[in-house]
């Protein structure tokens, strides 16, 4: 365990070098988004190859071919690697659209949104750290601590692993590294992540790893650790599938799957990682990808003018 909180330290500190190899390979990175969208544009799959476009207008709001390619595909979803306020909380990604589907699947539903309100973890883990955060905005944590964890994880995670975490916080400021290796009912994965600096809901790390509203705490003393946090857009969210708003896309089969493999989301995430937080929200803040046209019914066929009246 020692080793790997010292990993983590070591990545604090060198976080800004790593901002920017990531910027320097951005040139390579947007050309092999490109070719991967090209080669679904080619077989048809043509929500594949949008998405893959957007994320190449995210990192090079310039580059024409990519907006070209996207202004030619007609009707596309919302880019998935677009960074949301509502964060880890959304699920974001192409909709599904049968009313049937959703009735059948109501009560399960109405379960797991129930469930999603908390999540937590325990387990043997040794070091000293202590962590209190009312959102990340408002938060105090320090120390450094990790060891085996089991829990109830969000999204709906259910699983058993490993996991670290070093680092100081204060209000919306932070100096945080954490890494977990878990194995459950969202797969199997090693999560690696630092936070430096003021904290933001569209931060990448808030995105994929941690609610930036939730509340709650975490202490590692000794051999034991626990954490426990309620999540508020969970709550709201609860409430309102009820009567089958479901504004975080998150009921079963809500949502398709794209036909991505683990390479190109890779690729889709790594250039997305180039762009420093400024960089990001400058981006959304200026709309510089075009909003995905409407769904709508076609356009009404245009009516014929009217005769010319002849001349008396």
């Amino acid at each position: 365990m020692k080793w790997r909180l010292m990993l983590l330290a070591t990545g604090l500190l060198a976080c800004a070098s790593c901002a920017n190899e990531l910027a320097q390979r951005r040139p390579y990175l947007i050309l092999e988004n490109m070719d991967y969208a090209a080669r679904h544009l080619a077989r048809g799959q043509k929500e594949e190859a949008a998405q893959l476009y957007q994320v190449v207008l995210l990192a090079d709001p310039t580059n024409e071919k990519a907006r070209a390619a996207l202004a030619g595909i007609g009707e596309y979803d919302r880019c998935i690697m677009e960074p949301t306020w509502l964060g880890l909380n959304y699920e974001c990604g192409p909709l599904r659209h049968s009313f049937a589907l959703r009735v059948v699947l109501y009560p399960i539903n109405r379960i797991l949104d129930i469930l999603d309100i908390f999540s937590f973890h325990v387990g043997l883990e040794g070091g000293a750290f202590v962590d209190a955060h009312v959102t990340h905005a408002l938060q105090v944590a320090g120390g450094a601590g990790g060891g085996l964890q089991f829990g109830w994880w969000q999204k709906r995670d259910l699983a058993i692993g490993t996991g670290e975490v070093a680092g100081v916080a204060l209000g919306p400021v932070s100096a945080m590294g954490e890494d977990t290796t878990r194995i459950g009912t969202g797969g199997i994965g090693d999560r690696s992540f630092t936070i430096t600096g003021v904290s933001h809901p569209t931060d990448i790390e808030y995105q994929r790893y941690r609610d930036y509203w939730g509340i709650g705490a975490r202490v590692i003393a000794g051999v034991v650790g626990a954490e426990f946090e309620i999540h508020p857009i969970e709550i709201a969210h609860a409430v309102t599938g009820f009567f089958f708003i479901d504004f975080l896309h998150d009921d079963l089969f809500r949502t398709r799957a794209l036909d991505l493999n683990r390479a190109e989301r890779t690729a889709m995430e790594n250039l997305i990682d180039t762009l420093t937080p400024t960089e990001m929200r400058a981006r959304i803040s200026g709309r510089l990808i075009a909003p995905a046209p409407p769904r709508s019914a076609p356009p009404e066929t245009a009516q014929p003018s009217p005769a010319p009246t002849p001349a008396n």
